[in-house]
């Protein structure tokens, strides 16, 4: 063999292991974009689990949020910053979860339920009058998509009854 078939066949080994070596960066990169996607959905949906939390273990705010819902009017002024407060904290994740999925960064299967969620909750008065106050702060995108959304529970024209309440449960009747 001569000097100069070492040199091909060792620049032909090197191609190979560029070649090679770049798969395998391919790879690595996807996976961690994978965990990277997996990682921020989860906080996504963690914060969610915190406004959900924060409901459950403050009789007050639970209180305010129940008759809000119904009726976002009827609330006296301290209630009224539970409620909003609240709310502003159902639709900031929300509209995290809706711009991963736009993104492609979460994908459908993962989204349906929360926007299922989503949906079955803009169902309320209470919710749709906040959002009228609130909208202005998020992104234009879900903005659209919330105002598309209350459309359509509008012409349903029911209300939900997503924690088995009834307005003889202790809800306050507009007066």
């Amino acid at each position: 063999m001569t000097l100069e078939n070492m040199f091909y066949l060792s620049q032909t080994v090197a191609a190979f292991a560029i070649v090679a070596s770049l798969l395998f960066v391919a790879v690595e990169v996807r996976g961690s974009n994978q965990v990277s996607r997996h990682r921020a959905i989860e906080e996504l949906l963690e914060d969610y689990r915190g406004v959900r939390m924060s409901i459950a273990t403050n009789a007050d705010v639970a209180r305010a949020w129940l008759s809000g819902l119904h009726n976002f009017d009827a609330l006296d002024p301290s209630d009224r910053v539970k409620f909003s407060l609240t709310a502003d904290l159902f639709f900031h994740t929300h509209e995290s979860i809706y711009l991963h999925y736009k993104g492609g960064r979460m994908s459908r299967a993962m989204y349906e339920p929360q926007r299922s969620n989503m949906t079955d909750f803009l169902c309320y008065p209470g919710l749709q009058t906040v959002w009228a106050l609130r909208k202005r702060y998020f992104h234009v995108a879900y903005q659209s998509h919330v105002d598309e959304a209350i459309a359509t529970a509008r012409t349903v024209g029911t209300v939900p009854s997503l924690y088995g309440e009834s307005r003889q449960a202790g809800l306050r009747d507009p007066a």
